[in-house]
């Protein structure tokens, strides 16, 4: 059976399916491109849960590099899908998702502040679909955000 007939579904009936890797793309892009901001934590697996949560309790620290409170109203967090601070995107570009069982990944293109960025997004089938891990793979510094979470590349401790 030829299953690229299955990618144009979403294209020809307007929009991806409710528990779908696409639609939570989708979820997080859609607002993002107005400069929306939104909950990201409830579309990231257990595992990225938890390693945000122990990242704000090990890691937050001010610009003297003194600890602060990481409920701290003022606190600037970093957004792995802008691949930045919270700035809307222009260009925007969204593969299909390739899925394999329980995971999928898809690439995201885009321009934020003139830059251009390309992301790998993997996901993981968690009852529903939900962000596992975030990559720079673009032109300019390259991260894994799950390493980023869990080692003090900036020596921030």
């Amino acid at each position: 059976m030829d299953w690229t007939l299955f990618g144009l579904i979403p294209m020809i009936f307007g929009g991806a399916p409710p528990d779908s890797p696409r639609a939570v793309l989708d979820a997080i892009y859609e607002p993002l491109q107005s400069g929306e901001a939104i909950n990201l934590e409830e579309h990231y697996t257990d595992r990225l849960q938890d390693l945000v949560a122990t990242n704000l309790q090990m890691n937050v620290v001010d610009q003297s590099g003194n600890r602060i409170d990481p409920e701290a109203a003022d606190i600037v967090e970093f957004n792995p899908f802008l691949n930045g601070t919270g700035t809307a995107v222009q260009n925007l570009g969204v593969s299909e998702p390739v899925i394999q069982g329980d995971t999928a990944v898809a690439l995201v293109s885009f321009e934020a502040e003139g830059q251009p960025t390309i992301l790998t997004i993997s996901m993981q089938r968690q009852g529903e679909w939900k962000i596992d891990d975030v990559a720079s793979v673009g032109s300019g510094e390259k991260w894994l955000y799950s390493w980023l979470l869990q080692f003090d590349p900036y020596n921030q401790q």
